[in-house]
């Protein structure tokens, strides 16, 4: 009867040759395990603009400190090296204060001052660090040059993680 017709003896199977077939790069890809999203940016830059905070607070703190008389450095030579880095600390309080406001308030992107912020923390923390180091035996150091050790070496993790956020951020504004 199909013979009689024209017809072949196949099955007529509809719609096969429209259907859409899958690429052999597309379906390496559905095997892959998916990428995971970048980090937000914003939730991380609260919690810096948070730390940077704390960083302009302490510093605040320990300057009203010596002004009033409560912490006072216990040698000459001490007090040399306190003093000559008061500028250098109100420079790095005030743009810590400055670059937590722009983060907290996210109303600009604020990868610049991050990064400066994240350089002077850095160079600080590390000639407060050596010079701490370099003074003499381990053994002797006091306890308040054994703490400085510790701030310092805090305030270098602080200036690391800020500029590696102002880093991320830089990328991100001009990949979008």
């Amino acid at each position: 009867m199909a013979a009689d017709r024209g017809q072949s003896s196949q099955k007529l199977v509809y719609l096969r040759d429209h259907t859409p077939r899958p690429r052999a790069r597309a379906a390496r890809n559905a095997r892959r395990s998916p990428a995971p999203p970048p980090a937000d940016l914003a939730a991380e830059g609260t919690w810096l603009g948070r730390a940077l905070l704390v960083v302009a607070a302490g510093l605040a703190l320990y300057w009203l400190g010596v002004v009033v008389g409560a912490a006072r450095p216990e040698t000459d030579e001490a007090w040399r090296h306190a003093s000559s880095h008061a500028l250098p600390h109100l420079f790095l309080a005030a743009s810590a204060a400055f670059a937590a406001r722009t983060l907290l308030r996210a109303t600009s992107p604020a990868s610049l001052l991050v990064g400066i912020v994240a350089g002077a923390m850095i160079v600080l923390a590390l000639e407060g660090i050596t010079r701490a180091m370099t003074a003499g035996d381990l053994g002797d150091l006091s306890l308040s040059v054994r703490t400085n050790v510790l701030v310092q070496t805090a305030t270098l993790a602080i200036g690391i993680w800020a500029g590696s956020f102002a880093l991320r951020a830089q990328r991100r504004a001009e990949a979008g």
